[in-house]
């Protein structure tokens, strides 16, 4: 159930909280729930259709690019607000978040009066209460529940899905040759002899039909309206011809909800969503396009289809929320996988008019794993955003200490990172010095000094010190790989709790200890 973000504002826990709209128009935000975190990176965090609560504690002594990226994180991943509480942490909204917002659509709301964020949640879970009970005595409810299907993006399978649940029989979308395009996979009633039909209708005219395979009743022939609308709404996502684009996205969707995990089952489904028939199976590689927000979702997998036929050939491609998926055929070796990635970033950036982020999962060699690689090549693309890369290719071996670290208990992590550079950090809290950022270009340049010299652009003689200062806080011997390996290992650690690019540095102002503390 979404309800308009200005109808949440008029709560009375809102209310009392003084709120002031300063970016974006609350009547067209639909809200989904409402969640208070203090977290600066929320935007895995996320689900999508929030209004995001939080203090600003975890923002504050952070630097305007990392505001800002805070905003844009949390915009991809479908926050329709960021409700911010002044006087805690901030006085007034700096104006890197503000300008962020603005450029990603995404409503900003302070508020002036201390109210707890828990009765906000309580109020909003009240409200939720009141119209689903509502809307199902008017039967209302089916409509609601398609469209947060479709908002979410799941596909045309788990909307017939939704449709299928809400009517209580089973039910099948056929295209305008009649020819079956999707069916629910729900067991419920089937009628051989009754059903209700729909047509769906586009912009462009008839799109196929819509059939509820049970005895004919009021509320099914209603169902079935609603449904032709939301199923109307789905297939206006993708261009082309409906049957192949739609039966890719709902393989897509299904592998990556992992709903399909027999490897009979996924030939099956490859095959009818356009797999060469009769071909002997050789491999798949999976790929994920971290889409741009600025383009519609339609066109970034277009794109990707485009970009990556010429290498792959025949590939299938759907999305997920912010991410497109791409399927193609074989599984080639490392160091030809990654001549391939650089190929397709290549196309793809000239046809998006922006440089790609690109996921790559290990090859798949059956086809019954292919739900693990989709889910892998997501990981990729989430962990490239958690360690600040905003471009480029990335192997599912190129963030394995990230993966690894992400599985490893997060208190046993942050006295690790404690342990290794914990004095470093607060002696640059402290002094608002380099000795992080420099130790961070030491490692990136695999120890030579020449090079991290050039890239802090200082001095080498400057670095010589620095370096020095670095040995004599800590303790160790940046002339032995094991020091350096596990100075290595706790950066990237640092990195990925606290969302801070080392290169960065501190800046001119001391962190706060909230600023810096691993968060999980």
């Amino acid at each position: 159930m979404l309800i308009p973000l200005a109808e949440v504002l008029q709560m009375p826990a809102f209310r009392a909280a003084d709120p002031v709209v300063h970016t974006g128009d609350p009547e067209r935000a639909m809200v989904r729930w409402v969640h208070s975190s203090e977290v600066f990176e929320m935007g895995s965090l996320l689900a999508g259709g929030e209004v995001l609560l939080t203090s600003g504690l975890g923002l504050h002594g952070r630097t305007s690019e990392q505001l800002a990226s805070y905003v844009r994180e949390v915009a991809e991943a479908g926050c329709v607000a960021v409700v911010m509480e002044m006087g805690r942490s901030f006085f007034s909204v700096p104006d890197s978040m503000l300008d962020e917002a603005r450029r990603q659509g995404l409503v900003f709301v302070t508020l002036h009066s201390v109210v707890p964020f828990e009765r906000m949640v309580e109020d909003f879970h009240d409200l939720v209460l009141q119209r689903k009970l509502g809307a199902y005595r008017y039967g209302e409810h089916s409509w609601d529940d398609l469209l947060a299907v479709v908002l979410a993006g799941e596909g045309l399978r788990s909307l017939l899905d939704a449709v299928s649940r809400s009517a209580g029989c089973e039910v099948e979308f056929l295209g305008l040759e009649g020819q079956l395009v999707e069916r629910s996979r729900i067991s419920s009633t089937v009628s051989a002899t009754q059903h209700v039909a729909a047509q769906v209708r586009g912009a462009t005219g008839p799109l196929g039909t819509l059939i509820l395979r049970g005895q004919q009743t009021r509320h099914r022939q209603a169902v079935a309206e609603r449904g032709a609308v939301a199923v109307a709404l789905e297939l206006s996502r993708y261009t082309g011809a409906v049957a192949r684009p739609s039966l890719a996205q709902s393989l897509v969707a299904d592998l990556a909800a992992g709903t399909l995990l027999s490897s009979g089952d996924v030939l099956r489904r490859l095959t009818e969503a356009g797999w060469a028939a009769g071909e002997r199976w050789q491999g798949a590689t999976v790929a994920v396009v971290d889409a741009d927000p600025r383009r519609p979702i339609v066109d970034e997998v277009a794109a990707a289809e485009e970009a990556f036929a010429p290498t792959w050939g025949r590939v299938l491609v759907g999305s997920i929320s912010t991410h497109v998926v791409v399927l193609g055929r074989g599984a080639p070796a490392p160091h030809r996988l990654r001549e391939h990635a650089a190929e397709v970033a290549s196309r793809l950036a000239t046809l998006r008019a922006s440089a790609p982020l690109l996921g790559f999962g290990r090859p798949v060699t059956e086809p019954g794993d292919l739900s693990d690689a989709i889910r892998s090549a997501r990981e990729v693309v989430r962990f490239a955003r958690t360690i600040g890369q905003q471009t480029g290719t990335l192997l599912q071996r190129d963030v394995g200490l990230q993966r690894l670290l992400a599985r490893v208990d997060s208190a046993a992590v942050s006295d690790f990172v404690t342990e290794q550079m914990g004095e470093l950090i607060d002696h640059d809290r402290a002094h608002a010095s380099q000795l992080v950022r420099t130790l961070d270009a030491f490692v990136a340049c695999r120890g030579s000094k020449r090079e991290a010299a050039d890239l802090l652009g200082i001095r080498r003689q400057s670095l010589y010190a620095r370096l020095a200062r670095i040995e004599r806080l800590l303790g160790v011997d940046l002339n032995r790989s094991d020091h350096v390996a596990a100075l290595s290992l706790a950066l990237v650690a640092w990195r990925m709790r606290t969302g801070l690019d080392p290169q960065s540095g501190f800046g001119a102002t001391p962190e706060t200890p909230e600023s810096i503390t691993l968060r999980t």
